[in-house]
């Protein structure tokens, strides 16, 4: 029997700019997947499966692509059609609320929602992802579950309830490209000689690489030349940092999604082909904030570089995550907002809500979608009304 003769299986949840895209890079891989994408609207997600099949048949290959009609929000069918597809892996790109919603509000007001920092949101993206892993719970499919939805907490909130997705993608992962580049560039080295291992909350990806520093962000980054451990340096560190605002920077944005898009692929392939590799994800085995993670044979593990401990790297992801407006993230799921973040929407928006327990996550997802568009329609009117 070839290595190739059982079709591995996919399933993709959610075929927006994310989810297309990861779609699109799987099927140029030339793996020979089984993909199926998830999604209520079947003429726009055929659309979207057309699209990367032209595209993948352009470059060479033939991806076996189909449809399944699933609404995340019912559980149970969700769970009768995991059940019927039995994949291997699922990737989840479903939310409620984009990252990139914000970014569309007229500038000041885009400033100052900003400033909560990105935590605000978890209920956001807790809802349809907690209602996913009830349905693969319920389907009995034992897939890894690959989720892209704030996994830095919504993989630590959804432990409590034994319910975590296997492993995220992005964030931690979208900086160690340019790292492994600038630290080269740096130690005067070719890439190719350069690992590295990177720890640290989505706020440090999301900070560092905008401002070109890491100063007062918890964080942790070991690099390997030549396979040789460095000694930490925090001077050189910040040296590396600075050039992601230079000579290294690069587009960002909707427009720079690529780089998430390929760090989800990375993670996918690496967890359906069976290899072993060492990859960057948030939310690993329910851990908040995001590691190196080793791939075994389908099997997680944190690698650790030597001198640093488990408990020590969460607690660098714990300290990091306070700048992101989470202030815990409990053991019973529950998430904690900073005093600071959650006085920003209470300004903002009206909306009022410092402490989440994992059962009101609809509720306040409800809440919090009806107070952001009062505040968009708001200021909507305003703009007509200056015009």
């Amino acid at each position: 029997m070839s290595k190739h003769s059982h079709l591995k299986k996919i399933l993709i949840l959610g075929s927006g700019i994310l989810g297309g895209a990861v779609l699109d890079f799987l099927a140029q891989s030339g793996q020979p997947y089984d993909i199926t994408v998830g999604g209520r609207n079947a003429e726009k997600t055929w659309l979207r499966i057309n699209l990367a099949k032209f595209a993948a048949t352009n470059l060479g290959h033939m991806p076996k692509l189909s449809f399944v009609e699933i609404d995340v929000m019912n559980i149970e069918e969700t769970a009768s059609a995991i059940e019927t597809l039995a994949p291997d892996l699922i990737f989840n790109a479903t939310t409620l609320h984009s990252w990139w919603v914000i970014t569309q509000l007229p500038a000041g007001a885009y400033q100052r929602i900003d400033a909560a920092r990105g935590g605000v949101w978890t209920p956001m993206h807790l809802v349809l992802t907690r209602r996913l892993m009830k349905a693969v719970k319920l389907s009995g499919v034992t897939a890894h579950v690959v989720n892209a939805s704030y996994p830095d907490v919504v993989n630590a909130a959804l432990a409590a309830e034994g319910l975590a997705p296997s492993i995220g993608i992005g964030n931690i992962a979208n900086t160690v490209p340019v790292l492994r580049y600038a630290a080269a560039h740096i130690l005067e080295q070719d890439p190719s000689a350069v690992q590295i291992r990177v720890f640290g909350q989505h706020y440090f990806s999301y900070r560092m690489p905008s401002s070109g520093t890491a100063k007062d962000i918890p964080y942790h980054l070991a690099i390997y030349l030549y396979g040789e451990l460095q000694p930490t340096d925090t001077e050189r560190d910040e040296a590396i940092f600075s050039t992601l605002t230079g000579p290294f920077k690069r587009v960002r944005g909707l427009a720079g999604q690529s780089v998430t898009a390929t760090s989800a692929t990375r993670v996918i392939r690496a967890l359906i082909d069976d290899g072993t590799e060492i990859v960057h994800a948030p939310g690993p085995l329910g851990l908040v904030g995001g590691y190196p993670v080793q791939v075994t044979q389908g099997s997680l593990s944190i690698a650790l570089p030597e001198g640093m401990t488990l408990a020590g790297a969460v607690d660098i992801n714990r300290r990091c995550q306070v700048l992101d407006g989470i202030a815990d993230v409990g053991a019973d799921g529950s998430v904690r907002y900073t005093p600071e973040s959650a006085g920003i929407l209470k300004e903002e928006l009206g909306y009022d809500c410092e402490l989440m327990h994992l059962d009101e996550c609809e509720d306040r997802a409800a809440e919090l979608a009806a107070k952001f568009g009062e505040y968009y329609r708001r200021l909507g009117d305003d703009r007509i009304r200056a015009a």
